[in-house]
């Protein structure tokens, strides 16, 4: 009986090892980190299936893990947080994983987890939806990703043109003659409390006109001054009527600023 099970086991680990050969002779030659985990978790996970259906339900299960997991988007790095945290995270809105939506290397991927790294500009995706496991994201290969209803783009990607900024930028408005993009960043610093070492971060702002195939940073009236000196009473005059909407809420200040300007070219 049991030189029988090995036996089992033994064509089925066989049998693993054949679909294996035949997925990446399929596949142009990539190299990815997460295929010793994969075949780890299949190794572990053989004593659960029935003798009788054993190679079937393995085969099955290898099918749909080449399908969702192992190509494209689950490519990457490990992600690792080497920070000792605080008060603060270096993640856009939340340092959890979030649903959301992807566009990666030509395919668009929907109702996925991921959070978004602004200190190095760099998306994670959870690997099946585990909170502590990421993978890091190809950047050239991100068009673009959707966290909650705010929308980021891959300048490098969407414009080829020269210019002078780079990296994901969130996607404000998309007017006729102008359109208004948002850098989220943040920097780091070390601190000490209670004998510990911590990383407290700091989240700053910049925003970016793309007006004539151009981009230009709007962060100051005199700035939108400089780039639309012939709407000079028209902006003053929406700043002053505006005051309480840039203190409060200068994300959206922003917005109806460019919307405005953009009404009036």
């Amino acid at each position: 009986m049991r030189k029988s099970i090995a036996m089992s086991r033994i064509k089925t680990l066989s049998f693993i090892s054949f679909k294996f050969k035949l997925y990446y002779k399929s596949q142009p030659l990539k190299i990815t980190n997460y295929s010793p985990v994969i075949f780890i978790l299949l190794l572990i996970s053989i004593n659960s299936f029935s003798q009788t259906n054993e190679k079937k339900e393995v085969s099955n299960y290898f099918d749909k893990i080449v399908d969702g997991e192992i190509l494209n988007i689950n490519n990457g790095k490990i992600h690792i947080d080497p920070y000792n945290l605080k008060n603060s995270h270096n993640y856009y809105s939340s340092k959890d994983f979030l649903k959301g939506s992807v566009f990666y290397d030509n395919q668009l991927y929907e109702n996925i987890f991921i959070k978004y790294d602004i200190y190095k500009d760099q998306l994670v995706k959870s690997f099946e939806n585990i909170s502590t496991f990421g993978i890091t994201l190809i950047n050239e290969k991100t068009d673009y990703f959707i966290i909650g209803e705010k929308r980021f783009i891959n300048i490098d990607n969407k414009y080829r043109y020269p210019k002078s900024i780079t990296g994901f930028f969130e996607e404000k408005y998309l007017g006729k003659n102008i359109s208004l993009y948002i850098k989220h960043t943040k920097t780091a610093k070390e601190t000490i409390s209670e004998t510990a070492l911590y990383t407290e971060f700091k989240e700053y702002t910049n925003y970016q006109l793309l007006y004539n195939s151009k981009f230009a940073s709007v962060n100051t009236q005199k700035e939108a001054l400089e780039i639309f000196p012939q709407l000079k009473k028209e902006i003053k005059d929406f700043y002053k009527k505006n005051k309480i909407l840039e203190e409060t809420n200068p994300y959206q200040f922003k917005a109806d600023l460019i919307k405005f300007i953009d009404n009036n070219l």
